[in-house]
């Protein structure tokens, strides 16, 4: 409404200037449109309130972004395409309104503080004012980080830590990228970008905490020196991987990483961490005869377990455990 009233309202004052009697009228017509431009801000502020408040309860099973995320996003877009929204929505305030001090400066440092002048610079200072630019950016800001808020919530609610984190690093990384696309980078600033990169390694390094590094541990431990006991140990190790695997293979192939590259780069890690390490303790205990059945022990080469990084986890698989066993012949395992 905003905008197609100011873009009639310069051909209206014309013809409306030229008679008295229609001076209230046009009076009106000003104030509606300043009307329209301070309920936009109020409305973008109870937007920002209802993402914070927003209590769907219902998760992607798969990890995935939430609905909420998506949501918020296409919102954004859908803000930043109308022109000089800033100046719209805040061109009335000034650095020195107590309101402008108390409530926006707060949020425009979550902004990363470089965002106004980055914005100035690649737009010519075409969206207003510096204190309509610093709303804008802080209201963004203030948002998002609502939006982060929530989604943290909402990830308590699964009952495995790891897809939680899964959860959090797809969403966060969707936030990243969509405004790293889009003129919310302007108005957020490299800061506020790199520091959201730096959340999305956080998030993949605590997944792959919670599901890697014990099994990359426990192939790592030091062995007794007790022969007989090496042989027990070794016996537990290969059962206790082959079942970290199993349950790895179940429930992972059944998440998804959407991002091709993120996807991508979050199986290198693994490989580069676990198939190393298997590897290498393959070979240390290669030439120890600790049973005579060695096929009931060693299920999986490494090659099989790069074969389940790359072409099964993150694909959005129902696993079944007969599945799992065709999986295994097929993929040659040891036996």
């Amino acid at each position: 409404m905003h905008r197609h009233l100011a873009a009639s309202l310069p051909a209206l004052d014309a013809m409306l200037r030229a008679s008295s009697s229609t001076a209230p009228l046009l009076g009106a017509l000003q104030a509606l449109l300043r009307a329209t431009a301070s309920a936009a801000a109020v409305l973008f502020a109870e937007y920002a309130e209802g993402v914070c408040r927003d209590g769907a309860k219902v998760l992607p099973m798969d990890g995935t972004v939430h609905p909420l995320t998506a949501q918020v996003l296409s919102y954004l877009k859908r803000l930043l395409g109308y022109d000089n929204a800033a100046q719209v929505m805040y061109g009335h305030i000034s650095e020195q309104d107590d309101n402008y001090i108390g409530d926006v400066s707060a949020w425009a440092a979550a902004a990363g503080g470089s965002g106004d002048q980055q914005h100035e610079s690649s737009s010519g200072g075409k969206d207003g004012s510096s204190a309509a630019r610093r709303a804008l950016s802080a209201g963004i800001a203030r948002l998002l980080m609502q939006l982060q808020d929530n989604l943290e919530a909402k990830s308590r609610a699964y009952k495995n830590e790891a897809i939680a984190a899964l959860f959090m690093m797809n969403n966060v990384h969707y936030v990243q990228w969509s405004v790293e696309s889009s003129a919310a980078l302007g108005l957020l600033g490299v800061e506020w970008l790199e520091r959201h990169k730096d959340m999305v390694e956080d998030w993949g390094a605590r997944y792959h905490d919670i599901t890697w590094m014990p099994i990359i541990n426990m192939l790592k431990a030091e062995p007794p020196s007790d022969v007989s006991r090496l042989k027990v140990m070794l016996k537990e190790t290969f059962a206790a991987f082959n079942a970290s695997i199993d349950r790895i293979y179940t429930h992972q192939s059944g998440w998804t990483i959407p991002d091709h590259m993120l996807r991508a780069a979050v199986k290198r890690v693994i490989k580069d961490d676990l198939l190393e390490t298997y590897q290498a303790f393959m070979r240390r205990y290669a030439d120890v005869e600790f049973t005579s059945n060695p096929a009931k022990y060693i299920k999986y080469a490494v090659s099989d377990v790069a074969s389940i990084i790359d072409d099964d986890l993150f694909e959005t698989k129902a696993v079944s455990m007969s599945k799992l066993s065709l999986a295994r012949e097929k993929l040659g395992a040891i036996g």
